[in-house]
Parts: C-alpha cells; structure tokens; sequence
C-alpha cells in the first residue's frame, strides 16, 4: 500500500457484527449491516409479536412508535409532525409520485440517479402523471460542487419541469451532492423537490430541517444500522394535508401523521428498533467521531484503487463531495472481459469472497467501496489482489 490508513475504530472488531471471517465486506451501501445488539433488540420484539400479536400490534406497538418516531426525527433534525416511517426511501419515492404526480410537467432526474427511482418515474410517465422525464448532465469526475449546481439550473432553466427528483449521495458513484443549493434553485423556479436521501441518514451529520425541500426520503437500514425495513420520508407541511403512504388504511382521512402510523400489518419492528441502532453507535464512538472516520477511509482507499488501476475516482475535487462511499472507475478490459457489470461483480464474490458494488454510470463501470468500521487496509489490498487476478 503507498500511503497509511486511518487506524481502525476501538470497538470495531468484526465479531460486533454477524459478518464471517472470510468476507472483504466493502458494501454495507447496498443492505447496511446490524450490530448485534441491534439484532437482539429485533429478535426480542418479534418474539413478543408472535407471543400475542393482538395486544403487541394494536397497544404495545403504537406507544413504542411514537417514541421512536421522536428519536429517530431529532437524530436527523427534522420536524417531527411532518415525519413519517415506511419500509424503504424507494417507498417514500413512490408515495410522493403516486400524491403528486407532476402532471403536465416533467420529472427532472440526475443522470446518476438509482434505477428503481428512474424505473418509477417512466412508469409515471407511461401512465399520464407526468409530462415526461428529463436529465441532469453531471460530468465525471465531478470538479466541484458548483459544477453540479450550475448543471441542475441549466436543466430548470430549459423549462417543463414539474417535481425535481434529487440524489442527495449519488448511488453508483457516491458523490455527496449539494442539495440544499439545488433546492434553492428549484424553489426559485417554482419547482417542487424531492430529495432521495436513500444514503444520506448516518453517513452524513443531517439536518433535513435546513435543506429546505418539499419532501426528503431517506433509509436507516444502511448506516445508521437499523434492521431493513426502516425507512422515512419526511414531508414539507404545504403537503402533509396531501400526501399519504402506498398504504393507505383506516386512519388515511385523519391526517398525515396517523396515515403513516398504521399501515396495515406491517412490520414495525424495524422502525421501533431504529434508536436502540442510533444510540449503540453513539455509545461505541460517537456519530461524528465514526463519519469523520468514515471519510478518511474512503478518500484514503480511493486513492489507493485508482492509482494502482490507474483511472480516477468519480470525485476530483479531492474529497469534499466524498462521506463513506468512494468510486473508483475501473478500466476499459474489465468490461471488454465480463459480459455485464452484476457478472463481474457476482464473480468477486462467489470466487474470492469480496463484496463490492459496480455501477454503470455514464457509459463507464465504477466500482464502489463503503465502509463500515470493520474495514481495515487489509480489505483494500485483498480487493486490489483480487482485481489484478480478474482483469
């Protein structure tokens, strides 16, 4: 290795977690991963729910939600009337096209966007709740953040747009985008945001309150390590009067906040678990202690791949739109070599037990590192021998 890597976190052994000694986990960005206390305090719940779930369901429940619900809203300062879970920020997505389909205007997407939020908005689309889907160009590497604001506005400014649909941390390349002065620029135009904050909770000290848009969907399954199914989309109060979950049951009529608290039968064991996950890494290191981390690691191990592979990381600015994702684009064999990016990426993983994330942005395959504080340099220069037997 050419340079030396942040020390690892006290604490941070991998028996924390339920993670095998023979994994190089490079990607808790797609599923997240629980401490065992986290998983422990899930497990409990569960087995109270099937012990009696009239009385877990309809009483015990409902109290505990609230009070997760404030917890959860202050960790990520956000009002806690316009505050409401779901299973997923893809959920929360789909709530707000399925509220307020943008119908006559576009939806306006970012070229990175993560695909089930593209796939969601051409089928608004093909169904008449909007006028179409256009795209914002944002060149990779990206240079600065200012390149990515003036982008969005000359998109805006080309007019027809109806709902602004904008990454907060791009998925596939893992750049922490300026959303609050993308939001300024919409709000100036009329144009109502939406912000996708899919990896934005936990990775980022947040304060959704300040942002300013209209809606923010976010997830707590992937770092702040809540178990999966805890997801949120907090809503502006213009549109809480109008905005309602997929689900829509009993208490759909009685207001925003009731409409989010039941469901149906759902799960709620991951939204009630979501502080005890808040609170262990508080306890463990401290959130700004584990995010400072975090983006050392990254920018650390982003130079370390892209200088042996001789490419770039997908942010050039030298780590100021970098958290705890870094990509890193992969040279041109590897996609001459591997028929589609998944084959590739399944191949690591069932040969050499390394796990990582390959997207395809912008005609090129970028693999993206995360790291959870389990990672050491060690897992860098496994994924580096690894990538040098497959090329």
């Amino acid at each position: 290795m050419s340079s030396t890597a942040p020390t690892p976190l006290p604490g941070s052994e991998r028996s924390c977690w339920s993670l095998p000694e023979d994994w190089t986990f490079l990607n808790p960005g797609s599923f997240g991963l629980r401490l065992r206390e986290v998983q422990t305090a899930r497990t409990e719940l569960l087995t109270r729910w099937e012990a009696q779930p009239v009385d877990f369901i309809e009483r015990e429940s409902l109290a505990l939600y609230q009070s997760s619900l404030e917890r959860t809203a202050s960790f990520l300062r956000a009002d806690v009337d316009g505050f409401g879970f779901v299973s997923n920020a893809t959920e929360a997505i789909d709530a707000v096209l399925a509220s307020h389909p943008p119908r006559g205007g576009s939806i306006l997407l970012g070229d990175q966007v993560y695909g089930a939020v593209a796939a969601a908005s051409k089928w608004v689309t093909r169904t008449g709740g909007a006028a179409g889907v256009q795209t914002v160009r944002v060149p990779l590497p990206a240079m600065s953040a200012a390149d990515i604001v003036a982008a969005w506005k000359d998109a805006l400014d080309a007019g027809g747009v109806g709902l602004a649909i904008v990454d907060h941390i791009t998925s596939g390349t893992a750049l922490v985008q300026p959303v609050a002065e993308i939001t300024a620029a919409c709000r100036e135009r009329g144009v109502p945001v939406l912000i996708d904050g899919a990896h934005a909770p936990g990775m980022l000290d947040l304060d959704i309150n300040a942002i300013g848009a209209d809606w923010y969907a976010g997830n707590l399954h992937k770092w702040v390590g809540a178990p999966a199914g805890a997801g949120f989309l907090w809503t502006a109060p213009q549109h809480r009067d109008t905005t309602r979950p997929l689900a829509l049951s009993h208490e759909a009529n009685e207001g925003y906040a009731q409409a989010f608290l039941w469901q149906g039968t759902r799960d709620y064991t991951p939204w009630l678990v979501a502080p005890t996950a808040i609170e262990a890494i508080e306890r463990r290191w401290g959130w700004t202690r584990l995010q400072a981390w975090q983006h050392e690691m990254a920018f650390w191990a982003g130079g370390e791949v892209s200088s042996a592979l001789g490419t770039c990381v997908a942010d050039g600015t030298g780590g100021a739109l970098t958290a705890a994702m870094i990509s890193v684009k992969l040279p041109g064999e590897y996609q001459r070599r591997y028929s589609d990016r998944f084959v590739f990426r399944d191949l690591l993983a069932r040969d050499h037990r390394v796990e990582v994330a390959i997207d395809d942005s912008v005609g090129d395959w970028w693999l993206r590192m995360s790291f959870g504080p389990w990672a050491r340099a060690e897992d860098v220069a496994r994924l580096l021998e690894v990538l040098a037997a497959t090329a």
